[in-house]
C-alpha cells in the first residue's frame, strides 16, 4: 500500500499536478468565494509552436466565456535559447518559478487555483485535450461553490 501512494505522489509531483489534499478530488483545492483561477503561458517571441498557439488558439481562447472567469499571465521571453529567470515573472507570481522546477520548453502552461498547482505541462497539442477541459471543470466547480 505504501509503495502505490508513493508511486502515485512521485506521478503527481513529476507530471506537475498538485497531490496535497482537499474538497475535490485531484485537484487539492480549499476552495473560498474569492477563490482565482490562473492560467500562466509561457512562450518565447521565436518559437514556432507558441506563435502559431498565439495567431490560433488564443485568438479564440480571448473571445471565450471562460476568459473572462480566470485571470490570464502571458510571461514571453525574446528567444527560447534564453534561460527562463525569476525576473521574467510579475513580482506576486516569482513563487511559481522558485516552488516549480519552470523548465524552458515552449510553450508551456500551468493553471493555478490561488496559489495551488492543479496542472504545468509543455506543448501547444495539450491545449484542447488537457488546458481547456480542466479550465472548464475548474470554473464549474468554482461557480458551484459559490452557489
Amino acid at each position: 500500500m505504501n509503495k502505490i501512494i508513493l508511486i502515485f505522489t512521485a506521478v503527481m509531483v513529476f507530471s506537475g499536478c498538485s497531490a496535497l489534499s482537499g474538497p475535490f478530488t485531484g485537484y487539492g483545492i480549499a476552495w473560498h468565494k474569492d477563490s482565482k483561477i490562473t492560467l500562466v503561458y509561457l512562450g518565447a517571441r521565436d518559437c514556432h509552436f507558441c506563435n502559431q498557439w498565439e495567431e490560433n488558439e488564443l485568438q479564440k481562447f480571448l473571445l471565450s466565456k471562460e476568459i473572462k472567469q480566470i485571470e490570464f499571465l502571458k510571461i514571453e521571453r525574446n528567444t527560447f535559447r534564453r534561460n527562463l529567470q525569476p525576473d521574467d515573472f510579475p513580482d506576486d507570481f516569482k513563487w511559481l518559478y522558485e516552488s516549480v522546477k519552470m523548465d524552458n520548453s515552449t510553450p508551456t502552461f500551468a493553471v493555478l487555483v490561488d496559489k495551488t498547482i492543479v496542472l504545468k505541462i509543455a506543448g501547444s497539442d495539450n491545449w484542447d485535450k488537457k488546458i481547456i477541459p480542466l479550465l472548464t471543470n475548474l470554473i464549474e466547480k468554482k461557480s458551484a461553490k459559490r452557489d
